[in-house]
């Protein structure tokens, strides 16, 4: 009787553990085309949200490029945050060939007050993307600058 619980209670821990691996791969994959990995990539930084952030970054520059991810929605933090980025027109995938694509995409920012809303002129956000064993990812982040550009540098104070 006592074997019977153990290996019940061994199954009752085994389905949830499995589960969770599984979870942790699909949240390490990366997104299924260029233009769906620079989505996810704006769409954080609109939200300010990390989460699900780091499964979109090559994994060898992962660090670097978190932290630039940081810095940038810092300066957005030192001015009036907007309600919300948002991307204009198509997203530009240029195929450079061996699992590489360039991307290029428009932003704006918009801030909401009541009924109110100011949108911002829209930038050129760059990014060069690499397709690896999980997916595509940003390998690199070329981001005009948010003071002087999509803010004045007089809001950033």
């Amino acid at each position: 009787m006592l074997s019977l619980v153990a290996v019940l209670g061994m199954g009752i821990v085994a389905v949830p553990v499995s589960w969770a691996v599984l979870r942790q791969a699909e949240a390490e994959r990366g997104e299924a085309t260029p233009d769906a990995a620079v989505n996810v990539y704006v769409l954080k930084m609109s939200s300010g949200e990390e989460l699900g952030l780091s499964r979109v970054l090559a994994p060898s520059r992962h660090d670097e490029l978190l932290r630039q991810w940081r810095q940038y929605r810092g300066e957005m933090e030192r001015a009036k945050v907007p309600s919300k980025l948002e991307t204009v027109g198509p997203i530009d995938v240029e195929d450079q060939g061996d699992d590489r694509a360039k991307v290029t995409v428009d932003v704006h920012p918009i801030w909401w007050n009541g009924q109110t809303s100011l949108s911002g002129t829209e930038h050129a956000w760059r990014f060069e993307t690499r397709r690896d064993a999980g997916g595509w990812r940003v390998w690199a982040a070329d981001l005009p600058s948010w003071c002087g550009v999509h803010v004045r540098a007089d809001a950033c104070r």
